[in-house]
């Protein structure tokens, strides 16, 4: 294996749009996947597109919408449909509706081959891919609510009910080890609407399962 950088933060490198919020309408799913497809596409094509959450929502049958979803389901849907179409075409609304035409497959703002699981249960393996790309995640969100800033370190469970965006990784000054998390609880969250937690924590799947469930894009 290649010596892997030390630190990552894809966010500063340009792959990581604004931070945006889900609201009321449980599709974390659909904002982890859209973060992976727009990392991806930046790193490849140097443009960074903000896509369409709302046309996963409404369009991507195999999950739930505001209910949940799969993430690995929103890439596959994106792979079929030819492409995902871009925020500006298709707004955020924050709730389910009809799909639209506007997610026809003319108006892609994007396009991926398929996806790739992370080797489950191992922090090596995902600081592999973040190496390469933001990297979805799903994780144990229960803290969260009381996450105000720093590398979080509390024991949370792995009960994975909340889908995220691994942009990167890095140590602190402390020399405490952790990733570096997009949310889509808006920017007044966390540090900025980003989150860091504890990296090598021991835990199985890492701490927050973060872990347990990973996967990217490919183009």
């Amino acid at each position: 294996m290649t010596d892997l950088p030390t630190t990552v933060d894809w966010s500063t490198n340009g792959a990581v749009t604004p931070v945006k919020q889900q609201g009321q309408c449980g599709c974390c799913w659909a904002f982890s996947a859209v973060g992976a497809v727009e990392g991806i596409t930046q790193i490849k094509t140097g443009e960074l597109v903000s896509l369409s959450e709302q046309q996963l929502l409404d369009c991507s049958t195999e999950n739930h919408g505001c209910d949940g979803g799969d993430i690995d389901e929103a890439f596959e849907y994106i792979r079929q449909s030819n492409g995902i179409t871009s925020e500006a075409n298709y707004p955020y609304q924050g709730s389910e509706g009809d799909c639209q035409a506007s997610a026809n497959a003319d108006n892609s703002a994007a396009q991926i081959t398929g996806y790739e699981d992370v080797p489950a249960n191992s922090e090596e393996a995902l600081l592999q891919a973040v190496s390469q790309q933001p990297v979805s995640v799903a994780v144990d969100a229960t803290n969260f609510q009381f996450y105000s800033g720093g590398v979080l370190s509390d024991n949370c469970g792995t009960d994975l009910n909340h889908g995220v965006l691994v942009v990167g990784y890095g140590t602190a000054e402390d020399g405490t080890s952790y990733w570096l998390v997009k949310n889509s609880w808006g920017e007044d969250w966390g540090e900025k609407g980003y989150l860091r937690i504890l990296r090598d924590s021991g835990a199985e799947g890492g701490l927050c399962g973060i872990a347990m469930q990973a996967s990217y894009p490919t183009i």
